[in-house]
């Protein structure tokens, strides 16, 4: 219903440097955001649209002209100005990068281009490596280190080790290297035995707090030092599903559709439950924001619905044969758009359905074209 147009404010937002975040070429949106212009870059790989995938290449070779000595990729890049982070630097810009990048090459078997960027992803890799910091397997991210930069988890997050795990994964497969497939495998294993309660008698990362973190039907969203965070972490656990790590299904969908009577609708919350000022992670919000405070209940990332992320959930469950989910939520997507009249906005707040945030946002568009694909 709203594919050619989705697909047309991505085109509008590609320049000379990539993509960038917005149509509207505005504000901190006129810029090509690593996560961003990748995510709206496979979104152009799936819909194979030409225009796209030229703006797809050209954001990879300008992030890559801005790769940080120790091999990290540029959070954005503005006028041949790279940053790397405000408060902290941005963990999942270097992952995204390099999956995509991969998923080009891929597509493209671009000799010439393959060789120009070997040794940037193989050094994209190397700065991932060092993030693990005792050496065991896992990322370590900051607080604000991903894409919820003003959320609360942090630590070895699920969503940045199941990335983490795509780039091995692809490079592996695009470089034909054993040696990093066995990498990445071993890799998914601990993920797989760490983020999800299983009956396994492998040793553990953090053995104490496991045994006392109680069984969910997704995957845990984080763990640090101090145990685990057992919220829902929808992207984290919606690339899980695409890169077929193992779930109950059953208790997964029965857990879904529970979320969604709460809420009364399938614009389901990117992180749940919801934080309220009265709870002890208030006080890690209230203070993490650059520019106004945007994580009130039900709001941007706190239990704020991310059209991007659905629409990566729905590409998951419909790779795995389970397309009844994904359908209610396209549906629920589209009826939105049109009784609205506002298209393509960041997000949707969950008490009241208004969608918020930047308009024409290549995010939203892209997870469109994800749930449409």
């Amino acid at each position: 219903m709203f594919k050619q147009e989705a697909i047309e404010v991505i085109r509008k937002a590609i320049t000379a440097e990539g993509i960038l975040a917005s149509a509207q070429h505005r504000d901190n949106y006129a810029r090509v955001w690593a996560r961003d212009s990748m995510m709206t870059g496979y979104a152009g790989i799936l819909t194979e649209d030409e225009e796209i995938l030229a703006g797809l290449e050209q954001s990879i070779i300008t992030l890559a002209q801005h790769q940080a000595e120790n091999g990290q990729i540029p959070s954005n890049v503005v006028n041949a100005k790279a940053s790397y982070g405000t408060h902290v630097g941005r963990t999942d810009a270097t992952t995204w990068w390099v999956v995509v990048t991969c998923e080009y090459l891929k597509k493209q078997e671009s000799k010439v281009l393959r060789e120009q960027l070997q040794l940037q992803v193989y050094k994209a890799l190397s700065c991932l490596k060092t993030w693990e910091y005792n050496q065991r397997g896992l990322v370590y991210s900051p607080l604000g280190g991903n894409w919820a930069d003003e959320y609360v988890t942090s630590g070895y997050t699920l969503y940045d080790n199941v990335l983490r795990y795509w780039a091995l994964k692809n490079t592996a497969e695009v470089f034909d290297d054993e040696d990093l497939k066995t990498e990445a495998a071993k890799i998914q294993q601990l993920i797989q035995e760490n983020f999800y309660k299983n009956n396994s008698d492998t040793l553990k990362y953090h053995e104490t707090a496991y045994a006392k973190t109680p069984p969910k039907p997704y995957f845990w969203a984080s763990l640090n030092a101090n145990g685990y965070d057992i919220r829902f972490d929808l992207a984290g656990n919606a690339l899980a599903i695409l890169l077929d790590f193992e779930l109950d299904f059953k208790a997964f969908s029965v857990f879904l559709k529970t979320v969604h009577t709460e809420f009364g609708h399938w614009m389901l919350p990117v992180f749940y439950p919801v934080i309220f000022p009265h709870d002890d992670d208030w006080r890690l919000l209230e203070n993490n924001y650059s520019y106004s405070f945007k994580n009130e209940p039900h709001h941007f990332h706190n239990g704020g619905s991310w059209p991007i992320f659905l629409g990566w959930l729905c590409l998951g469950l419909k790779k795995r044969g389970l397309p009844e989910i994904p359908v209610k939520i396209l549906a629920q997507y589209e009826a939105l758009m049109q009784k609205k009249g506002e298209h393509f906005r960041e997000y949707y707040s969950t008490d009241e359905l208004l969608p918020l945030g930047t308009e024409e946002l290549c995010f939203s568009a892209s997870g469109y074209l994800l749930m449409t694909n």
